[in-house]
């Protein structure tokens, strides 16, 4: 079970996600415990490589790039997300489980999810994304599973613990992740602290993982790590993705889909 521990230290990554900056006194009048706890749980995300902590409270790592709203970047590259999504939704088959994160280009494979699928598809899909609730919600031939978790109006998605809690029964055939980091050496990574550690147990409970970003995001390294290239089965990007790499990831046994 999740344990309050672990509730508070979310609360204050997603305060610290918020203001940048994490006051002792402060946190401990809003959380409703004692300052040796939240000291404890200072130290804990500091231990993670997640915070820094300075005199009074802690702070967010130099490095780390706040980031963007979800409508922000739902404006940034969007001709090549929309012909992403519409390429991934197409490998999804009737009467699957899929599982779709809380990103901008999975949000576009939502959108270009068919008709048929909609109507009469039996599929199951899990997310943790309002945008896709609103999306897919109704169509009468997908029963959507929102999972819970507390809300972060910044990305209108939920996340922490209890999502993490939720994640852990299900099962599911195919998972769609974006990404705002792709490299051979590191792998996937992302910005988005809270998010990180829902989609790593949605990579865990999916048979198999499709990886789906646009070209902008090869070669950036994000604050976060979420898998080695290896463990993606399917990578769709757009047709400016570096031939080499490309190439590399092919050799490798990955199918790469340019959309």
């Amino acid at each position: 079970m999740t344990s309050f521990a672990d509730q508070r230290r979310f609360r204050v990554l997603a305060h610290l996600d918020s203001q940048r900056r994490a006051n002792i006194r402060e946190l401990s009048y809003q959380l409703g415990v004692s300052e040796a706890n939240i000291r404890k749980d200072l130290e804990y995300l500091e231990e993670l490589g997640l915070i820094k902590r300075v005199r009074d409270g802690a702070v967010t790592l130099p490095h780390y790039k706040l980031e963007q709203t979800h409508s922000v970047k739902m404006d940034l590259n969007r001709e090549k997300k929309e012909r992403i999504g519409q390429t991934a939704a197409g490998l999804i088959q009737p009467g699957e489980s899929v599982i779709l994160d809380s990103g901008t280009t999975p949000l576009q494979v939502a959108h270009h999810i068919c008709i048929d699928l909609r109507d009469r598809g039996q599929l199951t899909i899990y997310t943790a994304s309002l945008p896709i609730l609103r999306e897919i919600g109704a169509c009468p031939g997908i029963r959507l599973i929102l999972l819970g978790g507390i809300y972060l109006h910044e990305y209108e998605a939920l996340a922490g613990p209890q999502t993490v809690e939720i994640l852990k029964d299900v099962r599911a055939d195919k998972v769609f992740i974006g990404a705002d980091g792709i490299t051979i050496s590191h792998g996937i990574t992302t910005a988005g602290i809270l998010e990180a550690d829902v989609n790593r147990h949605m990579l865990e409970t999916s048979k198999e993982m499709i990886l789906v970003a646009d070209s902008s995001k090869i070669g950036l390294i994000g604050l976060v790590s979420l898998a080695p290239l290896s463990r993606v089965n399917t990578l769709v990007t757009d047709c400016d993705a570096p031939p080499g790499f490309v190439e590399t990831l092919r050799n490798q046994g990955m199918q790469v889909i340019l959309a």
